[in-house]
């Protein structure tokens, strides 16, 4: 075999859900999740075992992902195994076995996920935070715990396989390979690995009404905890594919990332308040997203860090940002850009990214060139 055949190849993909998030809220919230999670429990023609001893022969990888509205594909294999990979992602797809004795595995692994998810603060006030400015049927919005806990139990293997036919199908799937593989062999690969399988919904991209907007505190008691997690944020009008995400993304960027930003500059390391604050945007990918500030506090620093946090927040809001935190911050933001493409697991998952949120390819390529575009006044 020549060097080309021992080359790593990654793939990276997704699968549509149409509006499978807002009807499985309504119905059952947690069948979508444990769906996903039955296609890595074998096939209607291998169990589990022998699926992860052929991956282990290979030296392979392939994980499925239920994520609200999509089902994310991840894999890597050496050229030669591709088609291997690619007839067994086929398999997992269109044939899950769903056991019985599976589903009862996936149910407890969820249910211990969710309880344990609860005792951690960030993630409820995290989970509060997004309830409070998110409608139900907004893929953004989390089911609350006791709901989910419900529907866990009450999920049944009949749920799953209606599920299954409903919403999985490859008319609206993404698949993306990175490596050098042949084109022509490629599709011929593909095609013949999906040949007679239908169906599947095109990604629901419409956000539904927004909450009324209003200014609201929230306070969740937990027992035994050395510090306090406090999230503020809200909704906003902007999703990935907007002119002004890229402009808000480096003003947010200058406001809240990394030890150079205004909020870790001030409040941590001027006014040592906090060990870790950070600004974002979030679930922006296929509706309308947010801002959000995390941060965290000891219990004696919480008023003085929420004080400050607010400071900091009200200038940035009122004066913007200035030409020489711009230019600063322009080299780091191509430079993450650079090296999160530089393996070809990273490639096809940004490339896969890229098309999930309706952007044009193109985009990876001319990033650089936009970011130093950006000015203070956009």
């Amino acid at each position: 075999a020549g060097i080309a055949d021992r080359v790593v190849r990654a793939q990276a993909g997704s699968i549509a859900l149409g509006d499978a998030d807002a009807a499985s809220k309504t119905a059952n919230p947690a069948v979508p999740l444990l769906t996903g999670m039955l296609l890595q429990e074998g096939s209607a023609r291998r169990d589990k075992v022998a699926i992860s001893a052929l991956l282990d022969s290979l030296g392979a990888q392939l994980l499925f992902q239920s994520d609200g509205g999509y089902v994310g594909i991840r894999g890597q294999c050496l050229t030669k195994d591709l088609p291997t990979l690619i007839d067994l992602m086929a398999e997992q797809l269109r044939q899950p076995a769903f056991r019985p004795e599976e589903l009862a595995k996936a149910k407890t692994r969820l249910e211990a996920a969710v309880r344990n998810a609860g005792e951690n603060p960030s993630v409820r006030a995290t989970e509060a935070l997004y309830r409070s400015i998110y409608p139900d049927s907004h893929l953004n919005a989390p089911v609350p715990r006791e709901r989910m806990l419900e529907a866990i139990a009450a999920a049944t293997l009949d749920d799953i396989k209606a599920f299954h036919r409903t919403y999985y199908g490859p008319a609206h799937m993404t698949l993306v390979v990175v490596g050098g593989a042949d084109p022509g062999r490629l599709q011929s690969t593909v095609t013949e690995a999906f040949a007679g399988w239908s169906g599947g919904k095109a990604l629901v991209r419409q956000s539904p009404p927004p909450k009324a907007s209003q200014a609201d505190t929230q306070r969740i008691a937990m027992k035994d905890k050395a510090s306090i997690s406090v999230m503020l944020g809200q909704a906003i009008d902007l999703r990935a594919n907007d002119a002004d995400y890229l402009p808000l993304s480096a003003a947010v960027n200058i406001l809240g990332n990394g030890f150079t930003g205004r909020l870790m500059a001030g409040v941590r390391d001027k006014e040592g308040l906090t060990y870790g604050i950070r600004a974002s945007l979030s679930g922006l990918s296929l509706m309308d997203g947010g801002f959000f500030i995390a941060s965290s506090f000891a219990p004696p620093l919480l008023d003085k860090g929420i004080a400050s946090t607010r400071r900091i927040l009200d200038v940035w809001w009122k004066q913007g940002i200035t030409q020489a935190e711009l230019d600063a911050r322009k080299d780091g933001m191509i430079g993450r850009h650079q090296v999160a493409m530089e393996t070809t697991g990273q490639m096809a998952a940004m490339i896969a990214q890229t098309v999930l949120q309706d952007r044009p390819l193109s985009d990876l390529d001319t990033y650089s060139e936009r970011i130093r575009a950006l000015t203070v006044e956009q």
